[in-house]
């Protein structure tokens, strides 16, 4: 799903509702893994009462698909890919168990209008999950300042909670 429009309204279902799990897939090579960022591929949002969101990086763009997780798989020689529950101490799974009170559309910085990732306010903390130069962007609180020249946040799309306070 690449058209902002229906991101947004994608994501703005998931507004109010719970995150029950986050399922991660991984890359390992010989037994070990990156860090957080660096060995993610893909994750799996599961809010309650929805199907599984899938985000997926390429490039300054993520994509969103309402989609199961896929299975682990083995690529011979270059490693493997695990796919399972978020465990701390990866950012992901902090979020887990946690209400989604509002989120933001984070466009890249490329010429094409198109999600480069999500601001999502929880009722702990926001965390910012951002495709950028093919590699993760996952940090709590706002887009770091140093990005902010290729990150560009939206506003929060839950207009009827902002119009009540």
């Amino acid at each position: 799903m690449n058209d902002p429009v229906a991101r947004a309204e994608l994501v703005r279902g998931l507004i109010g509702r719970t995150l029950l799990a986050v399922n991660e897939a991984r890359y390992w090579y010989e037994g070990q893994r990156d860090d957080d960022a660096a060995s993610l591929l893909d994750f799996w949002l599961h809010f309650e009462g929805k199907p599984a969101l899938m985000a997926h990086g390429c490039g300054e763009h993520l994509s969103l698909e309402l989609v199961d997780p896929c299975p682990c798989h083995e690529m011979q020689d270059c490693g493997e890919t695990r796919v399972g529950p978020a465990r701390e101490p990866d950012l992901l799974a902090a979020f887990v168990g946690q209400r989604l009170l509002d989120a933001s559309l984070i466009h890249g910085y490329t010429t094409e209008p198109s999600v480069g990732g999500l601001r999502l306010r929880f009722e702990h903390d926001d965390l910012v999950v951002a495709s950028l130069g093919d590699e993760w962007v996952l940090r709590r609180g706002p887009v770091p300042t140093d990005l902010l020249q290729y990150l560009t946040v939206g506003p929060w799309l839950n207009t009827e909670d902002r119009q009540q306070r």
